[in-house]
């Protein structure tokens, strides 16, 4: 009680004068390296939803793991799935396969404008493509775009790693569980943190 009340306005200019003041004595020296932003999970528009899929190898019992999440334009959970299966030829097998999972998982619970979106630049380019794949994964490719074609609409995005953190944590976290496990409008306890931290960050 009648202490004397700084002026906000004031406050607010002299400390924006004290910041130039110091940024211009202390010029910061630019980094010879140009640093790449940051990837982070992006929502689809709205009444879209987007799925995200990944796969795990694990060698030591010959078995991969896929992970599919499915939310919403508010990056609300709607969906998530994990599953094992017999360790493929070789590593885009097992995400072009883990894609091919999530599009039926989409297709069984009726959703119809998704996002498909991986980090896997190989799978997403090959199945962006109308041109026959020759690869070793063609034959997946076509069931791919059989159930992609009860879909009203479907796009395929790649991303980096870290826009794909929670299909990759629970690609890895299927190696924990029974060979098929379900989510509905939530997610394993395990995938929790990144989910958060993706909802936090957006």
């Amino acid at each position: 009680m009648g202490e004397a009340v700084a002026d906000l306005c004031l406050l607010d200019s002299l400390a924006r004068n004290a910041l130039l003041e110091f940024q211009q004595a202390h010029p910061v020296a630019s980094s010879p390296l140009s640093t790449r932003p940051q990837t982070k999970w992006e929502p689809p528009p709205m009444d879209w939803l987007k799925i995200n899929f990944d796969g795990a190898v694990f060698q030591d019992r010959n078995e991969a793991g896929l992970g599919v999440i499915i939310r919403n334009d508010h990056g609300l959970v709607m969906a998530a799935l994990t599953q094992i299966i017999l360790l493929p030829t070789s590593v885009e097998m097992v995400e072009v396969l883990a894609a091919r999972r999530a599009l039926i998982y989409a297709w069984e619970l009726s959703f119809d404008h998704i996002i498909l979106e991986g980090d896997s630049d190989i799978a997403i380019r090959a199945m962006s493509s109308d041109v026959f794949s020759t690869a070793s994964f063609g034959h997946i490719l076509s069931d791919i775009k059989a159930p992609a074609s009860h879909f009203r609409q479907v796009v395929f995005r790649h991303t980096r790693r870290q826009g794909n953190k929670v299909a990759h944590n629970l690609a890895r976290a299927a190696y924990n569980f029974q060979p098929l496990c379900t989510w509905i409008e939530e997610i394993s306890v395990i995938s929790t943190a990144d989910y958060l931290a993706e909802i936090i960050n957006e």
